[in-house]
């Protein structure tokens, strides 16, 4: 599925180990910690770090593919940590940021053809602004696209100016988590392996720049008209309604919530945290954003356990411009944490997965 790193095993090849002595893992008191939603530090938790990349450990020459042992490199420290940082690379510029992509010869997967209601812009064909929320907005723990029927198996973020304080994006072993929430709450993982989730989330008919969704339900869906979007929403096997100012308020088919894609190892991955945490809907809907695949409402209860397992096992990467991060979008959820000053980070999806609801 994946042309440049293993995307179907979570295990580090036999060689990882050789691979993580040529660079620089970094795992500081401030990098490897473990912190909640507000950035307070928990203890006793099994914490990732953050795996760097340098030219003095890895060359990349801009727009040229990747050979095989470097591949062998960065595939070694997906697998082993879920993402991996290269700092140092002289990237300036959203083409720059365009060329180093393609040296990794991953499926590009547009924005325009994604279902995700983030108001973004492109900066090329590849290349598009990561989510606009407002600065003090705090983006929770998410998988890319995790509450739809494709989303990207990779995705690669810029750093084009980092904030000046703040702005650190939060990355989450899912699978750790997972086996925490386990620990602590069985029923509920039972039931979401059972039943899967339902989301539901509101389009506005204007672009609104104020909100982390808040792309238009014409954008979002690619159609002009309200009878475009029932189409279009009813052959996915959504269910929609119209509320009184024109948005558009949706819920999915159940979708699965504990997943392996194939690699043996399960991982919690969805959007329950960020919607239970972060999601806002219209004033006049007054539908649950999470249920179950027998559209049982979630409790608040089940759902605290979830963001607190997540933000137990999550690392902050904090910025410095020119940094290029790849992310396993299959093993690792991200986030964003508010900031001060100007930020520009652009983002880039890549080998677009396709997979069916869940039949409840």
């Amino acid at each position: 599925m994946n042309k440049t790193f293993d995307n179907t095993s979570t295990q580090p090849s036999s060689n990882v180990s050789d691979s993580e002595s040529e660079v620089s893992t970094v795992s500081t008191s401030k990098l490897d910690r473990a912190t909640d939603s507000q950035g307070n530090q928990l203890s006793g938790t099994e914490r990732p770090t953050v795996a760097l990349l340098s030219p003095s450990d890895l060359a990349i020459e801009l727009g040229e593919p990747l050979d095989g042992p470097s591949k062998t490199v960065v595939s070694d420290l997906i697998n082993a940590h879920g993402f991996v940082v290269f700092r140092g690379y002289g990237i300036a510029s959203d083409s720059d940021f365009h060329r180093f992509i393609e040296c990794f010869g991953l499926d590009n997967f547009r924005y325009a053809d994604s279902f995700s209601n983030a108001v973004r812009h492109n900066r090329s064909e590849r290349v598009f602004t990561a989510n606009e929320a407002p600065q003090n907005v705090e983006i929770f723990l998410h998988h890319e696209m995790a509450q739809t029927l494709i989303f990207p198996g990779a995705l690669f973020f810029f750093c084009e100016k980092a904030a000046e304080s703040g702005g650190a994006t939060p990355v989450c072993r899912s699978d750790l988590t997972l086996k925490s929430l386990e620990d602590k709450n069985p029923t509920f993982v039972t039931k979401l392996r059972e039943m899967g989730v339902k989301y539901r989330n509101s389009m506005p008919s204007e672009a609104n720049l104020e909100s982390g969704q808040g792309r238009s339900w014409k954008d979002t869906l690619t159609v002009k008209t309200e009878r475009e979007a029932e189409e279009k929403l009813s052959s996915l096997g959504y269910r929609f309604n119209w509320l009184d100012d024109g948005t558009l308020s949706v819920q999915t088919p159940a979708l699965a919530a504990v997943d392996h894609f194939g690699r043996g190892k399960e991982v919690f991955f969805n959007q329950i945290v960020a919607a239970a945490a972060g999601w806002t809907v219209a004033a006049d809907d007054r539908e649950p954003r999470l249920c179950f695949g027998d559209d049982t409402p979630m409790k608040q209860e089940d759902l605290t356990d979830a963001i607190n397992a997540a933000y137990q096992h999550t690392v902050d990467l904090d910025w410095q411009t020119g940094d290029v991060a790849l992310l396993d979008n299959l093993k690792v959820m991200h986030g964003r944490r508010p900031f001060e000053g100007s930020r520009s980070v652009l983002a880039s999806l890549c080998n677009p997965i396709t997979r069916p609801a869940l039949n409840t």
